[in-house]
């Protein structure tokens, strides 16, 4: 959520629980503190910005503190220094630093809610175990992997006409999606053997097939002839043709500098070609690593160990700044700094799901 968004609800939660009596609000009113917390504190301590490297939009955050230590402590409001940053009149101190100062009832509000423990929905009661989470670690790419159960069939489903029977339970998961939340969405019917040899050959190579394999497909009874498609497409050299390309983009692979005097690169391909390679040979992810990062120390008697450490320089390079301008001369040795930092960072922005390029400026 943006600063703005968590504002205007923050702002609509004060309007909303200042109209409704203490004993209605079922928290013992202390939900205004927080919204108060909310409209007047994260646009500096919140996700867009940790002034003080302090975040005021969790009770974790709270707890935890930033440069000037805890911001509150449960129970004990005369001992926070969020209470008095904003009773202060040091103009130095005083929070918040612009705007309208709190009033002597916010004030009292929010005292009356460190006193109760800053109760916050959702989160634990407990300081110690709040202090050491953070509440950034509630985004989903940080929770842990789970199997989890698969759907049962979707009855509607299995009446209507051209919709074909679950293959797998993919099937399931994405059948329970269509009709999730009173949808009325559909699977879509079930594609002639033309469209589909079509599409699966241009999926897995990236190319159409031919009349012939087209006319063989249609005509072939065998159950399973589908089956048998995939794994004649699989087997093919094109398929790794096709998929290296990803590979290759993600690793920003170039068969030219790339960079000012944009000349070919003669000796690029073979880690090209090993990329193209890797993908038809079913390589493991883990050995596609090593011998990449570090194939001529771990692998140093194959091919594969030697071609696929091209990886570390498969970067655009400054042909002027290592060619034509020597080390002696800043600009050369800038070029030097750069080429480096682009294969450190550009080996863990691959390899690393939370890239090097992000973590320079911010503690993830």
């Amino acid at each position: 959520m943006s600063t703005r968004s968590a504002l205007r609800l923050a702002i609509a939660a004060v309007i909303t629980l200042s109209a409704a009596p203490p004993a209605a609000r079922g928290d013992g009113g202390h939900s205004a503190a927080q919204a108060l917390i909310l409209a007047r504190c994260v646009e500096c301590h919140g996700p867009d910005g940790q002034e003080s490297h302090l975040r005021l939009d969790s009770r974790a955050g709270i707890l935890r503190g930033g440069d000037f230590g805890a911001a509150a402590v449960a129970g004990k409001a005369d001992a926070s220094e969020l209470i008095r940053r904003v009773k202060t009149t040091n103009p130095e101190q005083r929070m918040p630093p612009d705007g309208e100062r709190l009033t002597a009832d916010e004030v009292a509000a929010l005292a009356a809610w460190i006193d109760a423990g800053l109760p916050w929905p959702g989160h634990s009661a407990e300081p110690a175990d709040e202090a050491a989470r953070d509440p950034r670690l509630d985004h989903w790419a940080w929770q842990p992997i789970e199997k989890p159960a698969v759907p049962a069939a979707v009855p509607a489903f299995a009446t209507r006409p051209g919709i074909e029977a679950e293959r797998n339970p993919i099937d399931f998961f994405i059948r329970a999606k269509l009709v999730e939340g009173g949808r009325q969405l559909a699977p879509s019917p079930a594609a002639d053997r033309a469209t589909l040899i079509r599409r699966l050959s241009f999926d897995l190579t990236g190319l159409p097939p031919t009349p012939d394999d087209v006319q063989a497909f249609v005509a072939d009874t065998d159950p399973r002839a589908y089956e048998k498609l995939v794994d004649r497409l699989l087997a093919s050299p094109r398929y790794g043709e096709r998929w290296a390309r990803h590979w290759l983009d993600v690793v920003h692979y170039g068969d030219t500098h790339g960079y000012d005097k944009d000349q070919p690169r003669p000796h690029a391909w073979p880690y090209r070609d090993y990329c193209v390679r890797a993908f038809n040979a079913d390589t493991p992810y883990a050995r596609f690593i090593e011998e990449q990062v570090a194939g001529d120390v771990l692998h140093p008697d194959t091919a594969d160990g030697q071609e696929a450490i091209g990886f570390i320089a498969a970067g655009p390079w400054d042909l002027i700044g290592h060619r034509e301008v020597p080390e002696t001369k800043t600009d050369g040795k800038i070029a030097r700094h750069l080429d480096r930092d682009d294969m450190v960072a550009n080996t863990i922005g691959t390899f690393a799901s939370v890239t090097i390029h992000c973590a320079q400026c911010h503690n993830h």
